[in-house]
């Protein structure tokens, strides 16, 4: 599969309309969130954009968008101020008048009762019943802004409010199952790795090498000090063949299946051992333990200065001596069974994500022992 052909196939636009987002005064999450859903659901996000409350500049963003996608999802400029322009610029591009619907106004009324209003909602709230001809209205139990989907003879299109509480249940919904009907579904066979250890463009030469033969994909993403490995494909044979091929090759660096840090997983597993771990941590000043601590392992994870504790972690001297060195050193001691693991961290450059670094590497550990401690009873 190339990657060419899998994106030029039922590509789904993103576009986001509003001020507040191109000032930079709040960040646009809900594409980030609706491209994850996309794409875990099978589905190939296209462009995302995002674009200011003036109805030209929405105008022309929808015109471009729709010119190269076969779905679009808008998001925001539903509301029922003068800059609340979605619904009318969408009416000018697909040349379809708005339509009043007397049942979504009657649904705005209704909630203006339920919170303490009396008599009717201001007459601006009425726009909020404008859709374009044809659409079909998705309901917002969270607002007073409905959204909509309509059908034209080539693409599908949303329009959903821009709050992320009253939009992302409208995606979950109504909009994923809508597009899968559609046959937008087309990545099907996916799984993704999280690894430690290893620079991406060392671990992604072997990697693509080894799925070069074959009809899928592999992708990227580097958070650090983490990379997660994709793997995607529609063809089902050549998938499951070159499986085994992967895990084999990014086993030595393997955290989890997905993307749960080291530090995630660690959490989870202190909560199902019915023993107590005693931590002594010289190393990263109380990082480790507010990363780990929480109500529900608190009684598995104790932290004291105790020389006797099952794990005792030293290091990181050069990070906190503010030391002018390529690297910093770490040690962690299992004494239960006297075994010591010695790590050298790249420093030089990396100012504070050091600590991160060194904190996901000792849980990585903390976490073996753990599965060794339990297998054991």
């Amino acid at each position: 599969m190339s990657r060419d052909t899998l994106a030029t196939t039922n590509k789904i636009a993103l576009l986001a309309t509003g001020d507040e987002i191109i000032n930079g005064d709040i960040l646009n999450s809900n594409a980030q969130i609706i491209a994850q859903k996309l794409f875990s659901a099978g589905m190939q996000p296209g462009l995302h954009m995002a674009v200011s409350d003036h109805i030209d500049q929405i105008e022309l963003t929808m015109n471009f968008l729709l010119k190269n996608h076969r779905a679009l999802i808008i998001t925001g400029g539903l509301g029922p101020t003068s800059d609340d322009l979605t619904r009318y610029a969408l009416s000018k591009v697909i040349n379809r008048p708005l339509v009043f619907h007397e049942e979504v106004w009657h649904a705005i009324c209704e909630r203006f009762k339920l919170l303490g209003y009396k008599g009717e909602p201001p007459e601006s709230n009425r726009q909020q019943a404008l859709f374009p001809e044809g659409s079909v209205l998705i309901s917002n139990p969270s607002g007073t802004a409905a959204g909509c989907y309509l059908q034209t003879p080539e693409q599908l299109i949303f329009m959903l409010p821009g709050p992320p509480f009253e939009c992302l249940p409208m995606i979950d919904n109504t909009v994923l199952p809508l597009l899968k009907k559609s046959g937008f579904q087309k990545i099907l066979y996916f799984q993704s790795w999280l690894l430690f250890g290893i620079g991406e463009s060392m671990i992604a030469d072997e990697l693509d090498k080894i799925a070069k033969p074959y009809d899928c994909m592999t992708g990227y993403r580097l958070a650090f000090p983490y990379i997660e490995f994709k793997l995607y494909s529609s063809n089902q044979k050549d998938f499951e063949t070159l499986l085994p091929l992967i895990k084999n090759a990014i086993a030595p660096y393997l955290i989890s299946h997905g993307n749960q840090t080291a530090s995630a997983e660690l959490r989870k597993e202190l909560e199902k051992i019915n023993f107590v771990v005693k931590v002594n941590d010289l190393a990263t000043h109380g990082l480790l333990e507010s990363t780990l601590a929480t109500p529900k392992n608190n009684s598995h994870l104790t932290f004291s200065s105790d020389n006797s504790a099952d794990i005792i972690i030293r290091g990181l001297k050069e990070y906190w001596n503010g030391e002018d060195t390529e690297l910093t050193h770490l040690e962690i001691l299992f004494t239960k069974n006297n075994k010591k693991i010695e790590k050298k961290i790249p420093y030089r450059g990396r100012g504070e994500r050091v600590k991160f670094y060194a904190m996901e590497f000792i849980c990585a550990e903390i976490n073996s022992f753990i599965n060794v401690i339990a297998s054991r009873r």
